[in-house]
């Protein structure tokens, strides 16, 4: 769960919600070659269901010792990696390479794990990759082309960033005001953007200009969230509070910085 934190109230935004929103930045993916891509199907499974893990953990949600709900970054360790070892296993029924890839996205969390149970699963998992990238021989040769799984896995966490992005910045926030993360640009870089660092920032509270623009077009995308009152997580409990919270929907729209740059 994203969990934006206000004074009388949080805003909830599930992870899979999160990952749709990550889905359609890649459907507007600015690089024309992808789309040509034997693999472009594969690649869009991984980003569209790379979060799914947290399905079954978003459905009920819990609180911390200081009865805050727990986001995906504070979550306990434990149910999180069995319920990730279970999301990598869903989207490897889809397709064995999106689990791959979705299998190198949540190791990555643990490449510096100080826990053993951190360890064990980033072990687990790249021994995981090895045996799915044995099973692929009997593919097609480009599948065991390791520039291409490297490349396409950074897709898929540059729109899991940039998506985080929106999600988890006060819209309109000034550049101070954002998350720490992105404050300084993404970090994934592109040929097709000469290798430019993208930034991002909010240009008004629902418009977010990135430079370079790394999609095909303007991309407008609604975020759906639930609205939970604190006090009604004190005297309901978190899960009754949040299903009984309200919807809450945020619009905004991506855009490259020569558009509003031409308007000023």
């Amino acid at each position: 769960m994203i969990v934006n934190d206000a004074d009388t109230h949080v805003e909830m935004i599930p992870q899979h919600e999160h990952a749709r929103i990550s889905a359609a930045l890649f459907e507007k993916w600015g690089d024309a070659s992808v789309y040509q891509d034997v693999l472009w199907n594969e690649l869009l499974v991984a980003v569209r269901e790379h979060d799914r893990a947290w399905i079954p953990l978003d459905a009920s949600p819990l609180l911390d010792k200081f009865g805050k709900p727990y986001s995906f970054i504070d979550y306990p360790e434990g149910p999180k990696i069995k319920a990730y070892q279970h999301g990598i296993e869903s989207v490897a029924e889809k397709h064995i390479y999106s689990g791959l890839l979705v299998s190198r996205h949540y190791a990555s969390f643990f490449e510096s794990s100080q826990t053993e149970s951190g360890r064990r699963f980033l072990q687990s998992e790249r021994q995981r990759q090895q045996r799915w990238r044995k099973r692929q021989q009997r593919w097609r040769k480009k599948l065991n082309d390791p520039q291409t799984e490297e490349f396409h896995l950074k897709v898929l966490q540059f729109c899991d960033d940039a998506s985080l992005y929106v999600c988890m910045n006060k819209p309109g926030a000034a550049k101070h005001e954002e998350i720490s993360w992105f404050k300084d640009g993404f970090r994934q870089q592109f040929s097709f953007l000469n290798n430019r660092k993208i930034h991002a920032h909010f240009y008004t509270s629902d418009t977010i200009k990135m430079d370079p623009f790394p999609l095909l077009t303007n991309l407008e995308i609604t975020i759906n969230g639930i609205v939970v009152d604190k006090q009604q997580i004190v005297k309901k409990g978190i899960k009754k509070a949040y299903f009984d919270g309200r919807p809450c929907l945020r619009n905004f729209r991506f855009v490259p910085s020569l558009e509003v740059d031409s308007k000023e």
